[in-house]
């Protein structure tokens, strides 16, 4: 009936930390008031009933879990044997995917079941490192986890968000590499520049250019696995301007240069 083991890593920057948690059977878990960061929960085994005033999900062994900042829950676990969580904690401004402080605890139902959980258990183990590579790397994955999770749960709640959105939103994730301004996708969706800013704002808290930087940047560093192509290659691939552009807002997504994620990646 009691938490025999936590233990919590956290990276430098400190806007991201992973907690492995060992639940003993039929353990019931309340989180401590104030709590300000999203979380992604990862069930290596047992299974557990989380209940807020929203709703109850059910969830078990292989499922991960979605629990919006300033959620008040409880979950009660059970399982044979040892029960372990992992849960990674990120606040808002980590990532600029818009829907965190707008969706309901849930499962991430497309990815629970299967290629997630060596990425979570990464995730943590590096969350550990005092290694600038490891917290790069660190970060990389989160923000692949983050990325994967927003696209299944977009398509989920895309019903709650105005047509006009809906339609810009899928058009940036579909053809994100040909899109040079935001004008384009004004002019896809037949509306006005500044309409789409406040559609962007109103619904999602962020900006059509942020969103579109967010996205272009999040497969740049993917294609920075492949050593052969030049960071140019890669500035052109995502239709930036020049690479100067490119790095200027590489730099504003991750924190770093391309160069040097490229290099402390490699080593």
């Amino acid at each position: 009936m009691e938490t025999f083991m936590k233990t919590r890593k956290r990276l430098a920057a400190g806007s991201l930390m992973a907690v492995r948690s060992e639940y003993e059977s039929e353990h019931c878990f309340e989180p401590q008031k104030g709590k300000i960061y999203n979380s992604f929960g990862y069930i290596e085994s047992g299974s557990a009933v989380f209940r807020s005033a929203a709703g109850t999900v059910c969830a078990g062994s292989g499922d991960l879990i979605y629990i919006p900042e300033g959620l008040k829950y409880c979950s009660t676990w059970s399982g044979d044997g040892k029960i372990v969580f992992y849960s990674i904690h990120f606040r808002s401004e980590i990532s600029d995917s818009p829907f965190w402080s707008s969706l309901a605890l849930q499962r991430v139902a497309p990815l629970s079941g299967g290629g997630c959980a060596e990425k979570v258990k990464r995730i943590y183990e590096l969350c550990g490192s005092e290694s600038f590579t490891d917290q790069l790397e660190g970060y990389s994955l989160f923000y692949s986890l983050a990325s994967d999770a927003a696209k299944s749960m977009t398509e989920r709640f895309s019903g709650d968000f105005p047509p006009l959105l809906v339609k810009a939103l899928s058009f940036i994730d579909s053809g994100f590499t040909s899109i040079g301004s935001v004008s384009e996708i004004a002019e896809y969706c037949f509306i006005s520049e500044s309409r789409l800013y406040h559609l962007f704002k109103d619904y999602l808290n962020t900006t059509p250019v942020t969103y579109l930087n967010r996205v272009k940047i999040l497969q740049a560093t993917e294609m920075m696995k492949d050593p052969s192509l030049s960071l140019e290659q890669i500035a052109s691939e995502m239709n930036f301007n020049s690479e100067y552009s490119f790095r200027k807002t590489f730099i504003r997504v991750t924190g770093t240069t391309p160069s040097d994620f490229r290099k402390n990646r490699a080593h």
